[in-house]
């Protein structure tokens, strides 16, 4: 009996937190640049570790919340007619560096001019630093009228790079992502790819990735993560009843 209520407490807890990244994606159906993650699950530990054969097959002990696997998968681009946009389409990241110097990787082209003396630079809304190719801060250069900067070349100079492995990213906070291990380091594949890189990009100015989170989808999850739940709810309160009505036998 007691075993029923591992099962039904670790469904509970597994589908929880998988109810919590789709809430997690839904939240975010709106923010440029993001891309959702599906939760994935594994089985518990088994009865008889050593032994598994059709006629003493192993028996599980509940389910745990394993990873949550992101999808990275495109947006829909749209136009804005803000010059300081740039909207990905197909592969690669915009570079931050963040006050510390370390990097972050990110989607969203939102981008704004950071006024330092009679310099600017081009900064993501948190402030970060976007950098080129070349792992440096982008400087603009003065226009013509007093006041404005120069951004006819903007575009050829934001840095795109790119990872053997962007599903190995790890998901930060502010619609940003980590190089891993599983990742491989960041790749800058504005002159040229390098050898055997087999994807693509293209960088359009004035427009902006809105996010990859598929309402229907998240939806339909949410129904079936629900019922799940209450599935394993009803698995422990059956169990607990059994137990109620065997220490009642006289």
């Amino acid at each position: 009996m007691n075993i029923s209520f591992f099962n039904g407490v670790s469904g509970l807890i597994a589908y929880q937190e998988s109810l919590n990244r789709t809430s997690h994606n839904i939240a975010n159906s709106n923010t440029v640049g993001f891309k959702p993650s599906k939760s994935t699950f594994s089985d518990l530990l088994y009865t008889r570790m050593a032994v598994n054969s059709p006629e003493e097959p192993l028996v599980g002990h509940g389910v745990r919340f394993l990873d949550s696997r992101l999808l990275y998968k495109q947006g829909p681009v749209i136009q804005t007619e803000n010059t300081l946009d740039f909207g990905l389409m197909g592969d690669g990241f915009f570079a931050l560096q963040l006050p510390d110097n370390s990097i972050q990787y990110t989607r969203n082209g939102a981008f704004d001019i950071s006024i330092e003396g009679s310099t600017g630079y081009l900064v993501n809304a948190s402030g970060y630093y976007v950098l080129d190719a070349q792992g440096r801060k982008i400087a603009l250069t003065a226009g013509s009228q007093e006041g404005l900067f120069d951004l006819s070349d903007l575009k050829e100079k934001i840095g795109i790079y790119d990872f053997p492995n962007p599903y190995g990213l790890e998901p930060i906070t502010g619609n940003s992502f980590l190089k891993t291990e599983n990742s491989g380091e960041a790749v800058s594949v504005n002159n040229g790819p390098p050898a055997n890189y087999d994807r693509h990009y293209q960088l359009i100015q004035s427009a902006l990735e809105q996010s990859g989170v598929n309402l229907g989808d998240e939806m339909v999850s949410v129904i079936v993560t629900q019922k799940a739940y209450q599935l394993n709810a009803r698995m422990v309160q059956t169990a607990d009843e059994l137990e109620q009505l065997i220490n009642n036998l006289r």
